[in-house]
């Protein structure tokens, strides 16, 4: 009987190999050993080592399930926070893949279309601020410059905790950081 692969365990195993050796000094052998799997399956499952990081980061994205974190409910103080704490919690378990990945970026372009995932949730979470500026509750900006600003704190917390993890970078109050985040970003009235 065939061993049942499970592509969640592949995924995990790929990403755990990515993070702590690179893209480039990740081997499809190391992959399979990794996920327990024989290297034959994964080139029959996923063709390169290309198209399996990319499947598995885009996997990583879809359980974070930035869709439901992005929608309008009129609360913009809820809309925010669930969306930093779906932001927060990809970044804690996948942050470092992430960063390794952006710093290969201008060695190995192959990977640039990987920034396609997150660009389309950063347009999600912009289309939401332009929701509340079209309202009058947000003032008028580049709605990705806005998601910079929300995400950038998170981004800069997550890598260094990533990279010094000895430093005991303390996490952000997420709430708090809402809240200040909106604090100069209202509409006076």
């Amino acid at each position: 009987m065939p061993k049942i692969v499970k592509d969640e365990d592949i995924y995990r195993a790929v990403m755990q190999v990515v993070s702590k050796r690179g893209y480039a000094g990740a081997t499809t052998r190391q992959m399979a050993e990794a996920a327990n799997v024989s290297e034959v399956t994964l080139f029959r499952k996923y063709e390169n080592k290309l198209q399996l990081v990319k499947q598995a980061v885009a996997e990583l994205v879809a359980q974070a399930d930035f869709e439901t974190a992005t929608q309008f409910t009129g609360d913009i103080s809820a809309d925010l926070l669930r969306v930093v704490q779906a932001y927060q919690d990809s970044a804690v378990k996948h942050g470092q893949i992430i960063f390794m990945m952006l710093s290969e970026m201008p060695r190995y372009p192959e990977l640039a279309d990987l920034l396609e995932i997150p660009y389309e949730i950063f347009n999600d979470i912009g289309n939401l601020f332009v929701k509340y500026q079209s309202q009058g509750v947000l003032c008028l900006e580049h709605p990705l410059h806005g998601v910079a600003a929300l995400l950038g704190p998170l981004m800069y917390t997550a890598m260094f905790q990533g990279a010094m993890p000895e430093r005991d970078l303390p996490s952000l109050d997420l709430e708090s950081h809402v809240a200040c985040f909106l604090e100069g970003r209202y509409v006076e009235r």
